[in-house]
């Protein structure tokens, strides 16, 4: 069914189009019954022998031994002596959605041992981490015991601010520790950590305290059943975009199977304000529909209410908080589309910019400092890259201090350039930073902010201009004839799809348009096509103006995603565009 097309890469209206290998032809031959088709795709996401590809249809469901995890046996015992000596426990979370995920399984595991812990989510405003403040509240609220969920492995200064408050503190936490590896004074249950037994170290928040709730169960009487919390394990995965391999995978799939059965009122609730069918609930309409609605709190409000929805026991109060934050959402999206109209006439045509970056006349980054709530600076920062192909930084002032909100871009890592700025000024730059490849953020001295654009440029220096842009991987070119029911099932058969594990992409020469209507509100278009005596119906998401402009009866290559689509009882096969450009 496929083909490799002998080009390596071409060039599409949005993005540089880079050609997978082809599947070798040892691999062919000792395929037996298996699919060609899904082997290749297997293939092009890093399964490079038989046996690795045999191994992914015949895999089990992977579960790594908790106790592998640093300081996971000291962890449980330290929380089973604050069991048994009746002490007041607190949970310290992070404002996103995996850490608002994290924090509620956390909450139910410690409350499921009769713990009652206090929970604490900081505001956006407060910045990821420990505070100093809040460990003082908490210790004068009567806690003897910290357990952090999706923060705390570089908070090596505020650890001694609750030592010295006579607090006990275990972090749990996925982040990278400093970068000389060291640690706060306390327990860090972190796969991440130096010299680390524990398997796979790509776990998310979320994925990290369920590892310390299956810990619990195995030691203590009365401990919850750590599969009843999966369904907010796997929102937290997805939401975070860790690589969906290995035991992230896992977890996914079983905790989508737990979504799709859920009873929690607070999840039945968001389903019904974002108007996802729970049976067919997958890692798109967690990234796409209910994530963001999470994360919505955090941007325009507190996230203290995706939280109370998340651990909702009333269903009325339930519905009541999942339409606030459907509101929420609205007046994001709102807010992002007429902040990011004004960014696009700041920086101008992306085919002009790319060329006067290749030229030297303009900076590979892009830098930007406005009047918006610090919450959208980071997706105002993702759309830029998505636009231009460029790295991002899109700041806002807050009182004496500037923050801003990073987004990498292919041949740019965010925390090379955050580094590489604040070992660039005698006692660093950054009131504090942090990130990684694809992502990131600093605060700096509104004061500093001259110099910090200043800096910033001199650094993109550094950058290889020709690894810049836009890149999609196309996996194999199909012919739009090739798009039977068997094919879209035997996609279906791969997922779920994430990161480090990409739906696959296709590619199709001399397509016609033969049909083109706009939806909501013009910013998506259904289409209709065609190629040789073949059809294809589908929708191109956020279609660019020059797509939405060309005459019916253009010949064009596109490239796509395939689904199956069921539209009244009946199943059928759907192309999604992702990007075009006139046929040769």
């Amino acid at each position: 069914m496929i083909e490799t097309p002998t080009e390596p890469e071409l060039r599409g209206h949005r993005a540089r189009w880079q050609i997978q290998p082809r599947l070798p032809d040892e691999i062919r031959r000792e395929l037996g019954d298996r699919s060609v088709m899904a082997a290749h795709l297997l293939y092009c996401r890093g399964f490079r022998s038989l046996e690795d590809i045999q191994g992914f249809f015949e895999a089990k469901p992977v579960s790594h031994d908790p106790f592998l995890m640093p300081d996971m046996e000291a962890a449980v015992s330290r929380i089973a002596l604050a069991r048994q000596q009746g002490e007041k426990v607190a949970v310290y979370g992070d404002f996103d959605c995996d850490g608002i995920t994290s924090a509620a399984v956390l909450q139910e595991t410690l409350t499921s041992l009769g713990l009652d812990p206090i929970v604490h989510i900081p505001e956006r405003v407060d910045g990821h981490g420990l505070h100093p403040e809040t460990l003082a509240m908490l210790q004068g609220r009567g806690v003897s015991l910290v357990v952090t969920a999706d923060c705390g492995i570089t908070a090596i200064e505020e650890v001694i601010v609750a030592k010295g408050l006579g607090l006990d503190v275990i972090i749990t936490d996925h982040h990278e520790p400093r970068p000389d590896g060291s640690l706060p004074d306390c327990l860090v249950v972190a796969p991440t950590r130096l010299h680390s037994e524990y398997p796979f170290r790509s776990l998310c928040g979320a994925g990290v305290v369920y590892k310390l709730a299956q810990a619990l169960a195995t030691r203590l009487p009365g401990a919850l059943d750590p599969s009843d919390l999966l369904d907010l394990v796997a929102m937290g995965t997805v939401a975070d975009v860790v690589p969906l391999r290995d035991e992230n995978r896992s977890l996914v799939i079983s905790g989508i199977e737990r979504l799709r059965e859920t009873r929690r009122p607070g999840l039945r609730a968001l389903f019904r304000a974002a108007e996802v069918d729970p049976s067919r609930i997958d890692p798109i309409s967690i990234g796409y529909y209910l994530a963001p609605r999470i994360n919505a709190a955090n941007r325009m409000a507190s996230p203290q209410l995706a939280y109370e929805l998340l651990t909702a026991t009333d269903a009325t109060e339930a519905d009541r908080l999942a339409e606030r934050l459907s509101d929420l959402n609205r007046q994001r999206q709102a807010l992002v589309d007429t902040m990011l109209a004004m960014l696009l006439e700041e920086f101008g045509d992306p085919l002009a910019l790319a060329e006067a970056v290749v030229a030297g006349e303009r900076s590979p980054i892009l830098v930007t400092l406005g009047d918006w709530p610090a919450g959208i600076s980071g997706l105002l920062a993702s759309k830029l890259v998505d636009v231009y192909g460029l790295p991002a930084f899109v700041a806002t002032r807050d009182g004496e201090l500037v923050i801003a909100s990073a987004r990498g871009a292919a041949g740019a890592r965010i925390d090379e350039i955050l580094e590489w700025c604040e070992a660039s000024r005698p006692g660093g730059l950054f009131d504090g930073y942090g990130g990684h490849s694809r992502a990131g953020g600093f605060r700096v001295q509104a004061d500093r902010w001259s110099e910090t654009q200043v800096i910033l440029a001199d650094q993109a220096g550094r950058i290889e201009i020709d690894a810049l842009g836009a890149v999609l991987e196309v996996d194999a070119e199909v012919s739009l004839r090739q798009l039977n029911f068997h094919a879209g099932k035997l996609i279906h058969s791969l997922a779920p799809f994430g990161m480090e594990f990409a739906e696959p992409l296709f590619l199709a020469r001399n397509v016609v348009l033969r049909g083109k209507q706009p939806t909501v509100g013009d910013k998506h278009v259904r289409v209709r096509l065609s190629q040789s005596n073949a059809f294809a119906g589908g929708m191109f998401f956020n279609a660019p103006s020059e797509f939405l402009e060309l005459p019916l009866d253009t010949a064009m290559d596109v490239l796509f995603h395939v689904s199956l689509n069921e539209w009244k009882g009946t199943l059928a096969v759907e192309t999604q565009i992702r990007d075009w450009r006139i046929a040769e």
